[in-house]
């Protein structure tokens, strides 16, 4: 087995002007909704080609509707793909799913390549609420990095 050493790459390896890596967020407020068990908020737009490299949940204000509602953050995919139903009922992040297993849709793993257009999504998954949280994701578009270009660097 062979290693071929790269060289003609500059110091980083990286593109000054290759893609950023972006965080976006959403303030739900669930007071203002008369939501029920298995509705679903669209909060953050993905476009096709984006990595979510995580997303979560910061409970702003707690619960108080007494109905043991719990939310779900995921993806048209997977519902739960970055937070599993928790109950909203303390300030500050839940807690999100590890990063572990496979990039395989579906597989509920923290993280998603999207190829289609999609959104980051919270569902409303055993019973109304009325807590406002902001949901947040850090994305990367990864649409054609590097597509159409010729080899820069030399492998010897």
């Amino acid at each position: 087995m062979a290693t071929y050493t790269i060289t003609g790459g500059s110091t980083t390896g990286l593109s000054s002007s290759a893609p950023k890596v972006r965080s976006a967020s959403q303030v739900v407020d669930f007071s203002s909704t008369t939501n029920v068990a298995n509705d679903v908020f669209e909060c953050i737009e993905l476009p096709a080609n984006s990595f979510v490299i995580s997303a979560g949940v910061d409970v702003i204000t707690v619960d108080s509707a007494g109905n043991s509602g719990t939310i779900a953050l995921g993806d048209g995919t997977d519902p739960d793909r970055f937070v599993t139903a928790a109950v909203p009922t303390s300030a500050g992040n839940m807690a999100t799913r590890v990063q572990a297993g496979t990039s395989a849709a579906g597989a509920s793993v923290g993280y998603a390549l999207n190829n289609a257009a999609d959104t980051v999504d919270i569902t409303v998954a055993t019973g109304a609420i009325n807590a406002v949280v902001r949901v947040w994701a850090i994305v990367a578009d990864v649409d054609g990095i590097g597509d159409g270009q010729g080899q820069k660097v030399t492998f010897a």
